[in-house]
C-alpha cells in the first residue's frame, strides 16, 4: 500500500486530512468524556442517601433490640422499629439504583457522544486504505508497457475534458492509432490523479 501519494500537493492534502480527523477524534473523545463526567455528577445524592440509609438502618435495629427486652410489651414496641429499620434498607437499595442507572445513563451517553463522530472517521479511513491500496498497485505496475494503453483509456474517461484536450488536438484519435507521446502524455495524466509522478519512461516536461 502507498499511504500517501507521491505529489506534493495531494500529499499535503492527506497529511493534512489525516491531521483534522486525529485532532476530531480527541475533541469528541473529550466531549464525550465531559458528557459522562457531567451526567455522573447526576448520581452523587446516592451516597448521602445510602449513608442515611444505612444509618437509619443500624440505630433502629439497636433500638429494637434494646426494647424488646422490656417485659410483656417489648415484642410491640419492637415493631415499629423493626420497621424503620426497613425503611433504611430501602433507602440503600434506592442509592445503589440511583447511582446504577446514572452510570447506565453517563455510559450511553458518552457513547452516543462520540459515537457517530468515530463512524464518520472510520470512512474516511476506508477511502484513505481503498486510495492506499489502488496507489500502491499502480505505483508497482506502472512502469508496465501492457498497463499504458490501459492507463491513457482511463485518463481518456476519468480526467477531466479541459486536461485531456490540452495534450493533444486529437488526444481520443491519437490513442486508438497508438501515439507514443500522446499516450504517454494521458498516462502522466492519469497517475498524476491519483497523486503519483509518471515512470522513468514516462516522464514529461
Amino acid at each position: 500500500m502507498l499511504w500517501y501519494a507521491e505529489t506534493r500537493r495531494r500529499r499535503t492534502r492527506q497529511v493534512v486530512g489525516d491531521l483534522l480527523a486525529l485532532v476530531w477524534v480527541v475533541l469528541w473523545v473529550l466531549l464525550a468524556r465531559a458528557v459522562h463526567g457531567a451526567v455522573s455528577a447526576l448520581s452523587a445524592p446516592a451516597g448521602p442517601l445510602r449513608d442515611a440509609g444505612s444509618g437509619l438502618e443500624q440505630r433502629m435495629d439497636a433500638v429494637a433490640g434494646t426494647v424488646v427486652d422490656v417485659p410483656v410489651v417489648g415484642e410491640r414496641l419492637s415493631a415499629p422499629f423493626s420497621g424503620a429499620a426497613g425503611v433504611g434498607v430501602d433507602l440503600v437499595a434506592a442509592g445503589d439504583s440511583l447511582e446504577s442507572s446514572v452510570d447506565r445513563l453517563a455510559m450511553l451517553m458518552g457513547v452516543g457522544t462520540v459515537g457517530l463522530p468515530i463512524l464518520l472517521v472510520l470512512a474516511y479511513l476506508l477511502l484513505r486504505v481503498r486510495y492506499a491500496r489502488r496507489a500502491g498497485l499502480l505505483a508497482r505496475e506502472r512502469g508496465r508497457p501492457e498497463l499504458q494503453e490501459l492507463l491513457a483509456l482511463r485518463a481518456l474517461v476519468g480526467q477531466p475534458t479541459a486536461r485531456v484536450s490540452a495534450l493533444a488536438p486529437d488526444p481520443l484519435g491519437a490513442w486508438r492509432s497508438g501515439d507514443p507521446e500522446v499516450v504517454g502524455r494521458l498516462v502522466a495524466l492519469e497517475l498524476r490523479g491519483m497523486g503519483l509522478r509518471p515512470g522513468p519512461a514516462l516522464a514529461t516536461d
